[in-house]
């Protein structure tokens, strides 16, 4: 490794530094509030925010955030009753608590209203309010219904099912257990857990779209006999893609969902259940718009230290193909249609192209910068983080350059936000967040907050300094340090919590160094009760 190639990733990460700064005052000024006032999706576009200021510590950021939180209280205050929406479905009655308000706490612990928004949302899940419908049925470990409100509870036959969207309870459960520290959270996320990991793991080829509540999977031809194609995002598939049940899954983030069940109790169950989705990916990683299969291999790696599937992984990233000096287009076609089978996409996503002179343009065939990220955990080649910082940096200026924001839904596939964090089949993985953090800070989602590797002490990472992460797989893992700047550089750092290493750096040199993994499961935890959880009176 020469330092030139050092460099070189760092100009690239650099860029994409400040192109996330340009983006974020751009936000501040155009990106007024959505439809919903705060409700919705609308914070969820923030999302690619979280590593840049645990990188950066841009205090720009902690405003924004705390402007957003204020939307999402008055929404919760118009339009909510009891914390929640009073006629709401498992998709998007979820949305509002399930992604950015549980990592917002996770950068702020002390923010009394977000944890407050985040209780009063939790605590209908297993039935613990008094005037609440029932959403939990604990005599067979399901929900009753595909619509869950504090008013309505649809309990007809046809909205008797379980969806991949219902995991979203587990994000929020654990969210809310980490937060307040109530065992009654973890005990049921365990609970269900553990019952849909069961479901996952006998279940037939292709994965179901849906299950029953007896715990039967559905295939596309029961799921159209049966009328019952709104509950299963059968709008973001093709006609008999084999992959619809893993993308429905994946877009409701279940292996991040299984990886913290694995991690707080060492079962087992959720370490199989994710390798039966996580196994039919890995053929297709280098697939230009698997972000989302790409990033979640790669938590799977780490978080399960599974190794056995690397040298078929290996032998993808070699045929990755080579990096070209080529323009790219971003093309929009003018039907909104799923054209192609596979995860990652959606009727409404841009397209990314190779511009020729001629004003033509071919399909791109780079790989994901989540692929390219994940190439890197796996060889150390640098090569292959710059090439991801570079995309990142580039399709963000692009986005910035000519699409809006996206603030008043996030989930659209035509946005700056969809492009930076994925649109809304992506739980949150796109050409930023698919690369950025993880590859400076090595951060993941642990129980909904990004929690980095890498902490610098009493201070961001300074702008000249260049991290490399590889997560500890099998107690292999390490760290690169470059000092891109003119002056030497003095700081502290530690990995994983462990202890505090000093560490100066003149211009221009690096070092790596190896990490190794903390002690993964800190709790035991006892068998879960049979019967529901006491009522805790009327909440907050």
């Amino acid at each position: 490794m020469t330092e030139d190639n050092l460099k070189e990733c760092h100009n690239y990460y650099k860029m994409l530094r400040d192109e996330m700064d340009n983006w974020l005052k751009q936000s501040m000024r155009m990106d007024v509030p959505g439809p919903n006032g705060g409700g919705e999706d609308e914070a969820n576009y923030a999302l690619a925010w979280f590593p840049h200021y645990l990188v950066t510590g841009n205090p720009k950021v902690e405003k924004h955030f705390q402007d957003l939180l204020d939307f999402l209280e008055g929404w919760v205050k118009r339009e909510c009753l009891h914390g929640y929406e009073a006629e709401a479905e498992a998709h998007h009655g979820t949305e509002p608590f399930a992604l950015f308000l549980p990592r917002y706490i996770g950068l702020f612990p002390d923010d009394q209203r977000a944890i407050s928004l985040l209780e009063d949302a939790a605590h209908h899940i297993g039935n613990w309010v008094k005037g609440i419908p029932e959403w939990y049925d604990y005599s067979r470990d399901c929900f009753y219904s595909y619509y869950l409100g504090t008013r309505v509870v649809r309990r007809e036959e046809k909205f008797a099912y379980q969806v991949a969207e219902h995991f979203r309870f587990v994000h929020i459960a654990l969210a809310a257990y980490r937060v307040l520290n109530d065992s009654k959270y973890l005990e049921w996320a365990i609970r269900y857990g553990k019952k849909r990991a069961e479901d996952i793991v006998k279940a037939g080829t292709p994965m179901p779209l849906i299950w029953d509540l007896e715990g039967n999977g559905l295939g596309e031809a029961e799921v159209i006999a049966k009328n019952i194609s709104g509950m299963t995002g059968s709008g973001h598939h093709v006609p008999g893609d084999p992959l619809a049940g893993i993308e429905n899954l994946l877009a409701s983030g279940v292996i991040y969902a299984l990886g913290d069940l694995y991690i707080l109790t060492g079962d087992e169950i959720f370490k199989l259940a994710a390798k039966r989705i996580i196994e039919p990916l890995v053929p297709l990683i280098a697939d230009p718009y698997h972000d989302p299969a790409a990033s979640a291999i790669s938590y799977y790696r780490w978080t399960f230290q599974d190794a056995t599937m690397d040298d078929r992984l290996l032998d993808i990233v070699k045929k990755f193909p080579k990096e070209t000096p080529d323009e790219l287009a971003m093309v929009f076609p003018q039907k909104l249609k799923r054209r192609e089978p596979g995860v990652g996409r959606r009727n409404d996503m841009i397209y990314w192209g190779v511009w020729s002179d001629d004003g033509s343009v071919k399909p791109i065939q780079e790989s994901s910068t989540a692929a390219l990220t994940l190439a890197y955990q796996l060889t150390g080649e640098v090569a292959f983080a710059t090439r991801a910082f570079c995309g990142a940096a580039s399709r963000l200026r692009m986005a910035r350059r000519v699409l809006r924001g996206g603030r008043e839904h996030s989930d659209m596939g035509g946005a700056i936000c969809s492009v930076a964090a994925g649109h809304g089949r992506n739980w949150g993985q796109g050409a930023v967040t698919g690369c950025y953090g993880t590859l400076i800070l090595g951060t993941r989602e642990i129980q909904s907050n990004v929690k980095p590797i890498l902490e610098i002490e009493n201070s961001s990472l300074p702008a000249e300094l260049l991290t490399l992460i590889q997560p500890p797989v099998n107690e292999k893992g390490s760290v690169y340090f470059y000092n891109a700047g003119k002056d030497s550089l003095n700081f502290s750092w530690r990995a994983n919590s462990l202890s505090w290493n000093k560490i100066i750096l003149s211009s221009q040199q690096s070092t790596k160094l190896s990490i190794t993994n903390q002690r993964q499961f800190d709790i035991s935890i006892n068998s879960p009760p049979s019967q529901p959880s006491p009522i805790n009176g009327e909440g907050v």
